[in-house]
């Protein structure tokens, strides 16, 4: 499964950054939280803010 996720900053709700998240295969089904706490994981590595800063949250699927 795919999500497209988007990272905020917490002040004033700034958009840092958005990830296509792939998780999941035939023995695992993840929720919505586990794609935001993956953009939150990947934005550490990428150096995009301190993670008490951030925020994310998965967009529905279309």
């Amino acid at each position: 499964m795919k999500r497209v996720v988007d990272v905020f900053k917490n002040r004033g709700r700034e958009l840092v950054w958005t990830y296509v998240v792939h998780l999941g295969n035939d023995e695992f089904h993840p929720a919505q939280i586990d794609f935001e706490v993956e953009a939150l994981r990947l934005s550490q590595l990428d150096k995009r803010g301190a993670v008490n800063e951030l925020s994310a949250k998965a967009r529905l699927p279309n």
